[in-house]
């Protein structure tokens, strides 16, 4: 995977020389400071690459057993890209669970476009690109935010600087919501956007400048809706309805804030008009994915979801405070974890980000801490909607929100609380750094000249007199300065002795002495980070470092303290993927000829993972445990009454693998390989065709299977396409293993047939007696239906787009 590095590099190269070139040929501010954002994004890129560079050198692997990186995202993309090589777009699933529907899991991923690129240039692409791409993806997310602070403008103008979008960029790309996901790379990927679309969004309803910035605001509308529904397609819904969720509460925050400064309702019109149109587009443009996804939620286990599944992994109260913290303090990630849910986001951003977001609230003149309070807003919506079943918020939204029901993790809103926080850190860092006045409580004797581009408090009136916001911002340093003292004298006088203390009184107790070794050293990390705030903050103040030095030592501060927290968290040197290597019962399963499926749901997961049928091109009845699995084979499978029934050699398995010593039905099963390690293969001696002809009067509601039934022939296998030829005894019914869904279409000699249900889950279509020639394939409406919508929003953003870039034509002036 060098070669990602060695283009991202060169492409990254190529935009600082050519903002290089732009600046010296031209006398605009705005294009002159562009390389030196370009750089910023550079730092950013080598300080993520520094963090992962074990994961990235191929020394370890992160997370240690892979997560559902390996387990389900390997396989699945390894399908995909499969099918794309061959010239097919992977809209079925054959693999897996008897077949399924691909393009209704959300999860599929295929159309993505960094997922594409990959699946297209490397079709056999080795597990270590996938954790490129997710390490790739969270430096995405870190440029993101940092571009979101830079696109960000406050009151009379004012803008974050980049060493305040720099920290607030890397406290987001590195924060635990995104970080203890590492493994979910669907995930990561459609969240690393959000402030992607964040930042266009919040142009578009800037405060307009007069009648004539529709087109301006509409552009901009275009450009938020497109990204949005890119990040989309990397799929994850969960993670699709936070953007949205982040988007709306902008849109009252906005609504709120411009209210008070205008109390227009022009402009308030305006504002809900946007984000409607926002919404609106995104939905067309997601047509493709969404229409799919939502026809398949009607048939998969997941519709069942009671609200007490829905509140699975929700954050408890004690780690959510503990969290603020630091990550450690019940241990971080599987192998040393002693609380509840082990990869459970907490709402840890670094200490120091705590502080400086803390420091905007305190310090920010009245004018602009209003335009705060809606970033405040914003992460304390998330925080209460991750507690889950701990609060009441969650419940509320399953019942106002459609299909939210169906979203497990509550904790995953902490993404929501990063959003704003590392927002307020931001201008927290440039308020702490660029204040003027002298505070008896940090600095009694010195004071620091204006270095940065945020705002400088006013004068002192003539008569001596402190104005009202002089008083307040004096105020605000007062209780910054009296957190910092009493927080590292609880930390550092209190819970770390106390947790020390019980060190040493838990020395013969293995395990309780570990744990609270977890506990002793993540409060002593998080006391050291508090006190290195500190520090700097006094420095600055005190004029012994300037604010570009002190700015540059609290990101090292805070990288120094996210590195020691997670960068060796959940690592391991063993290859996740061991469980996919099996060459010998592979390659003897296909060099069968037959059409067949193989039985993989016997306890193996530790020696055979449950996707591998996926990832070597065999057929398996079962796979990994999927909320997305149809209930019609759920139910099927378990109505078959076990292995020895004539029932269960409808799913047309040829092949048991299972555990050595495994017992099997006596007389059915016969050894055919093995032991292959703690393997071993026995063959269905009852096994049953792929497609098999039944009596015109079976009850295809409870058809049974014959002793002797007559095989029809397989002349094409795809993924979306099915040949067979049947010569039939009478008229009846070709019955196939293979699961019934809307989408498939059939033609018996040409003619268009009704594709049937049997027994809940099977296909069966009616054939005339003799012989017939039955073609099926997978066109799902959704899928049209859904590139038509697709489409046609591209159209409308695009049409946007040129309007907004039009150039406007000059008044024209009346002669006289």
């Amino acid at each position: 995977m060098h070669w990602i590095l060695f283009l991202v590099g060169l492409v990254w190269l190529a935009a600082v020389w050519g903002a290089a070139v732009w600046e010296r040929r031209s006398q605009q501010a705005l294009r002159r400071a562009v390389w030196r954002d370009l750089l910023a994004g550079g730092v950013l890129f080598l300080l993520v690459l520094a963090f992962f560079w074990r994961t990235l050198s191929g020394d370890v692997f992160q997370p240690a057993d892979g997560g559902d990186l390996a387990s389900f995202l390997f396989p699945a993309y390894r399908f995909a890209a499969g099918e794309l090589a061959g010239g097919r777009l992977p809209l079925w699933n054959p693999t897996l669970y008897g077949g399924a529907p691909f393009v209704g899991d959300i999860q599929a991923g295929f159309l993505y476009p960094p997922n594409l690129a990959l699946f297209l240039l490397s079709p056999n692409f080795a597990y270590p690109s996938l954790q490129w791409l997710a390490v790739l993806h969270l430096f995405w997310a870190a440029l993101g935010m940092y571009v979101l602070l830079r696109t960000l403008r406050w009151e009379a103008g004012a803008q974050i600087s980049r060493l305040g979008a720099l920290f607030g960029g890397l406290a987001f790309g590195l924060c635990d919501p995104l970080l203890i996901h590492l493994g979910n790379l669907n995930l990561i990927a459609v969240l690393s956007w959000l402030p992607w679309v964040l930042a266009p969004y919040s142009r578009a309803l800037a405060p307009a400048a007069g009648f004539n910035t529709w087109r301006r605001d509409w552009g901009w509308a275009a450009v938020t809706a497109l990204l949005f529904a890119l990040s989309g397609y990397a799929g994850h819904a969960q993670s699709s309805v936070y953007i949205g969720l982040a988007l709306a509460l902008y849109t009252v925050g906005r609504l709120a804030t411009d209210w008070v400064a205008a109390r227009r309702w022009t402009q308030v019109g305006r504002t809900l008009l946007l984000g409607v149109g926002v919404l609106g587009l995104t939905l067309l443009l997601l047509g493709p994915i969404l229409l799919p996804a939502l026809e398949m939620a009607a048939y998969t286990v997941r519709a069942e979801f009671t609200y007490q599944d829905t509140v699975v992994y929700s954050l408890a109260p004690v780690q959510a405070l503990v969290g603020l913290l630091t990550p450690g303090f019940f241990g971080r990630g599987p192998a040393l974890h002693w609380s509840l849910w082990e990869r459970v986001e907490l709402p840890y951003l670094g200490v120091a980000t705590l502080l400086l977001a803390a420091a905007a609230l305190l310090l920010a003149p009245a004018l602009r801490r209003r335009d705060l309070w809606l970033w405040l807003g914003v992460a304390l919506f998330g925080l209460p909607v991750s507690l889950g079943v701990y609060g009441i918020v969650h419940g509320w939204l399953t019942l106002l929100l459609p299909l939210f029901d169906q979203f497990r993790a509550p904790a995953r809103a902490l993404m929501l609380w990063a959003l704003g926080m590392c927002v307020l850190a931001a201008v927290g860092f440039d308020l702490v750094l660029g204040q003027v006045r002298k505070i008896s409580a940090l600095a009694p004797e010195a004071a620091l000249p204006v270095s940065s581009p945020t705002e400088a408090l006013p004068a002192p009136s003539e008569d001596g007199a402190k104005t009202g916001t002089e008083a307040g911002t004096e105020f605000g340093w007062d209780l910054l300065a009296g957190i910092l003292r009493w927080g590292a004298l609880l930390l550092g006088g209190v819970a770390v002795p106390l947790a020390y203390m019980a060190l040493l009184l838990t020395q013969a107790e293995d395990t309780t002495f570990l744990r609270t070794s977890l506990a002793a050293l993540a409060l002593t990390l998080a006391l050291g980070a508090w006190l290195a705030v500190w520090a700097l903050v006094g420095s600055v103040r005190r004029g012994v470092l300037s604010a570009a030095v002190g700015g540059t030592l609290l990101i090292a501060v805070l990288f120094l303290e996210l590195a020691a927290a997670g960068a060796y968290t959940d690592i391991s040197p063993t290859d996740p993927t061991l469980g996919f290597v099996h060459p010998e019962i592979v390659n003897f399963l296909k060099a069968d000829p037959d059409l067949f499926r193989i039985d993989t749901d016997t306890d193996i997961a530790d020696l055979w993972q449950p996707d591998t049928a996926a990832l070597v091109g065999l057929q398996d009845v079962h796979g990994v445990a999927n909320p997305l699995l149809l209930r019609s084979v759920r139910d099927f499978q378990q109505s078959t009454g076990g292995r020895a029934t004539r029932r269960y050699d409808q799913l047309n398995v040829k092949y048991v693998l299972v555990r050595t010593g495994t017992p099997l039905p006596e007389g059915k099963f016969e050894r055919v390989l093995g032991p292959v390690g703690e393997l071993e293969l026995y063959r269905n001696r009852d096994f049953a065709p792929r497609a098999w002809w039944a009596p015109a009067d079976a009850n295809l509601a409870a058809l049974e299977l014959p002793d002797q039934p007559v095989a029809a022939q397989v002349t094409r296998y795809t993924s979306t396409a099915l040949d067979i030829q049947v010569d039939s005894p009478a008229t009846g019914y070709l019955v196939l293993s293979e699961n019934w869904y809307p989408g498939w279409y059939a033609t018996v000699n040409g003619e268009s047939a009704t594709v049937e249900m049997v027994n809940g889950a099977l296909r069966a279509v009616r054939t005339p007696a003799g012989a017939a020639q039955v073609a099926l394939r997978y066109r799902p409406a959704s899928w049209i239906w859904g590139l038509v919508l697709g489409v046609a929003g591209l159209l409308l953003a695009v049409l946007l787009l040129v309007l907004a870039l039009r150039p406007r034509r000059a008044p024209q002036t009346a002669a006289y």
